[in-house]
């Protein structure tokens, strides 16, 4: 798969963990990321038909997809590399399309997400994908920052 061509794959722990260990991502996110190597488990983001990981020359990218929250509601998630971030277009394009395909297959209401006050690409990135915000929960997120949550109802 050396062909700088995105393939998109049923999501595993494995490619979890490889990305995790490279995170990504953003200077504001680097508590996210001493935070995921003590506490993370990417095999917890594992549920059948649920999550993709786009595979870039053999190695994972991104990869995203949604927890059953309760009845037709789940939450939604992204993990990447820094890699991500030189392919903005096509791996927000596959989010969409997926995202969009998991909810339609599994008959999902509500997707809802949380999004660090502070990290300005992740407020864009969550509205360009048609999520509206429904407040700001203060000190939610697990080093005590603010985060929206936003929600798309299907």
């Amino acid at each position: 798969m050396m062909d700088n061509k995105l393939h998109i794959t049923p999501y595993t722990k494995e490619h979890g963990q490889f990305i995790l260990s490279c995170q990504m991502n953003h200077k504001i996110l680097e508590a996210d990321s001493e935070y995921i190597k003590v506490m993370g488990d990417a095999s917890n983001l594992q549920e059948d038909n649920l999550s993709f990981t786009a595979i870039l020359n053999n190695k994972p990218i991104v990869s995203a997809g949604m927890k059953m929250v309760w009845g037709k509601v789940a939450e939604g998630w992204v993990i990447g590399t820094s890699e991500m971030l030189k392919h903005p277009i096509a791996i927000s394009k596959v989010i969409k399309r997926d995202f969009a395909r998991i909810a339609k297959e599994q008959d999902i209401e509500r997707i809802q997400t949380a999004v660090r006050k502070d990290f300005k690409t992740g407020i864009r990135f969550v509205e360009w994908l048609g999520f509206e915000r429904e407040g700001l929960m203060k000190k939610w997120g697990f080093d005590g920052t603010d985060q929206y949550m936003y929600a798309r109802i299907i």
